[in-house]
């Protein structure tokens, strides 16, 4: 009996349907494991801007002796300490000098507010940013060491004044 060496039709045929259903398969899991990173890295990216934000905002405010929630727009006065939202981005300014604290990724609404319980202040920071259609809130009160009797205040500024070491 006589047998030539070679695939037939049939297993060729079954051969390029099963690697055609494998490279479907790889397709798939590579995708998903890029958009998965992709939305990862941008989490990240979008906390970490937001968390800088309050860590320094804490770092400033903590033991401010005077301090003021107002709206944009404001004019600076010698002498005080300006953390304010600004085209969606967190800004300090002091002694003439401004700085970008965050990217342009938080929603332009009212971050700042103080509320008092008893006779203890706190400011309160609600920040809520957005990046490529990932959103990241922070919310945190900060006490007011320093700071009495203040009535409730909210917005976009919080205008202190530190004593400087």
């Amino acid at each position: 009996m006589y047998r030539k060496k070679g695939f037939t039709l049939v297993e060729l045929i079954i051969f390029l349907a099963l690697l055609g259903v494998v490279l479907a398969i790889g397709y798939r899991i590579f995708f998903f494991g890029q958009r998965a990173f992709a939305v990862g890295s941008d989490q990240f990216q979008l906390q970490s801007e937001i968390r800088k934000a309050g860590d320094f905002i804490i770092d400033e405010v903590r033991n401010a002796t005077e301090i003021d929630i107002i709206n944009t727009p404001f004019f600076a006065q010698t002498g005080y300490g300006y953390i304010y939202l600004h085209d969606s981005k967190i800004v300090y300014e002091y002694s003439g000098g401004t700085r970008d604290i965050t990217d342009s990724l938080l929603k332009d609404e009212d971050v700042f507010s103080i509320r008092n319980s008893g006779n203890r202040n706190f400011l309160c920071i609600d920040m809520t940013g957005t990046l490529n259609g990932n959103s990241y809130n922070l919310s945190t009160e900060i006490l007011l060491k320093n700071v009495v009797n203040k009535s409730p205040q909210s917005g976009k500024v919080i205008k202190y004044k530190k004593l400087m070491p």
